[in-house]
């Protein structure tokens, strides 16, 4: 399939939303069963880039939801806004600033220091994932040379009560 035919396809979607809202109010299910029932055959020629595209947003999602299904035990995450995956910047081989998608139950110290430090290299904007980073940096702090994670400092925190 070539990129000319998702364009086409992205035109005749444009069409079909602006079409739709002019009856009525928007609604992506009216769109997606339009799409559905009356043009199949138009689906049917980009079907592998919207099933790929469809996984694709499947997958960030999940990346971003704040609870996991397959956790055992506690979540020591659960009240900051901190997906199940964070981004970790680091530098690939030839010195590019990269980012790696980590598990939170892995976040090492390190990671925490360089996502912090990639913040202090922006202005300052205090962002509800900052806030809860900084908190989670300070709340980890004593336990910095006996815990192995940041999520198992964050257990000793809340065993002592911090």
């Amino acid at each position: 399939m070539s990129s000319l035919e998702l364009r086409e396809f992205h035109t005749f979607l444009e069409g079909l939303i602006e079409e739709s809202t002019r009856e009525q109010r928007f609604s992506i299910d009216k769109i997606v069963g339009t799409i559905l029932h009356r043009h199949p055959q138009r689906l049917e020629r980009i079907q592998d880039q919207v099933v790929a595209l469809g996984l694709r947003a499947l997958i960030r999602n999940n990346c971003r939801a704040k609870v996991s299904s397959t956790n055992n035990g506690p979540d020591m995450f659960g009240h900051y806004h901190v997906g199940k995956r964070i981004p970790v910047p680091y530098k690939d081989e030839k010195g590019k600033l990269r980012w790696d998608k980590k598990r939170r139950t892995e976040l090492s110290f390190h990671d925490l220091d360089e996502i912090i430090t990639r913040w202090d290299d922006h202005p300052p904007q205090q962002s509800r994932d900052r806030k809860d980073f900084d908190e989670i940096s300070r709340r980890t702090a004593p336990y910095r040379d006996v815990a192995r994670t940041v999520g198992e400092a964050l257990q000793m925190a809340e065993r002592d009560g911090r």
